[in-house]
């Protein structure tokens, strides 16, 4: 297993990781898209843990900003195909975004996971990662005009 940065030819393996890890239904033509965005767009880590062809996960990280507190990473997804867990693959990927994240000069990492996702709590637990506070998350979306939509 390799962890290497993302390619656009990655696209199809992060929608299927996506959509069968995560329950995200995002087509193959949108998810390139924004692979396309990401790749260009500063300040942003997508690696992938690869064997040969095979996309077996991948991590997103991203700057967090605020004025409250020294400058942080957010773990944006960590995500590994269900046909490769329990081999190692996430715990690699934290690695790696871990040490990107160090290395440009972050003092932690933070996420959010929903109290769903009982295992990914149970492993970010278990590398060290502290339940800081409870939240909600909220979100308004706007249509391709720029309205906001309901």
């Amino acid at each position: 297993m390799v962890v290497r940065e993302v390619h656009l030819s990655d696209a199809d393996a992060i929608c299927a990781i996506n959509r069968d890890a995560l329950g995200y239904d995002f087509s193959p033509e949108d998810t390139r898209a924004q692979l396309e965005r990401i790749i260009k767009a500063p300040h942003i880590a997508l690696f992938v843990a690869a064997e040969g062809a095979d996309v077996l996960g991948y991590i997103q990280l991203c700057d967090y900003e605020n004025t409250y507190h020294r400058p942080l990473k957010n773990l944006v997804t960590l995500a590994t195909s269900p046909a490769h867990r329990r081999r190692g693959v996430a715990r690699r990927l934290l690695e790696v975004g871990e040490s990107w994240a160090r290395a440009d000069g972050a003092a932690g990492v933070r996420l959010v996971t929903g109290h769903n996702r009982v295992d990914a709590r149970e492993f970010y637990a278990a590398h060290g990662y502290e339940v800081r506070k409870e939240q909600t998350n909220l979100i308004k979306w706007w249509d391709r005009a720029g309205s906001a939509s309901r």
